[in-house]
């Protein structure tokens, strides 16, 4: 819808998007931007050339995609799996998984936390003091004198 295109002869076009300009070629079902390739159902700046020559879409899809494909593929009747005691057996050495090495330290006390995972903090993050009834610091670091004054060190 918002894509014009411009015939620039031998089967190439240029599809202006915006600001982009895509070539497609439409003989060899190629677009600039690479979608028809990988795909195999045009992109839509293949699509606005196929419209704008009044062609048909459906002759520029992939005969992958086609009926006649998917028939082709189912074509043959699908044999049913037995069951797996009925499996034939072979003289093959049995496949274990690999053995648990344990590291040569002693194991953590805590679990490792993610990186998004909240940090583990105290329960009580301010703290009172009992002299002075202030928040933020504690006795022992309190420096006002209006608490009993200090006991002899032991």
């Amino acid at each position: 819808m918002f894509c014009y295109s411009t015939p620039c002869g031998g089967g190439e076009y240029e599809v202006r998007e915006g600001h982009v300009k895509f070539p497609v070629m439409i003989d060899s079902r190629t677009c600039g931007c690479g979608v028809w390739q990988v795909s195999g159902i045009p992109c839509k700046h293949g699509l606005r050339v196929i419209y704008n020559q009044r062609l048909d879409p459906l002759y520029f899809v992939s005969h992958f995609f086609k009926g006649a494909a998917y028939k082709l593929a189912y074509a043959e009747h699908m044999h049913p799996i037995p069951d797996p005691t009925q499996w034939p057996e072979f003289n093959l050495p049995t496949i274990n998984p690999p053995g648990i090495k344990r590291i040569a330290r002693r194991p953590s006390k805590q679990r490792k936390r993610g990186a998004m995972e909240a940090k583990k903090r105290k329960r009580h993050t301010l703290v009172k003091c009992s002299k002075c009834k202030e928040m933020g610091h504690n006795a022992r670091t309190c420096k006002s004198s209006t608490g009993s004054s200090k006991a002899p060190p032991k």
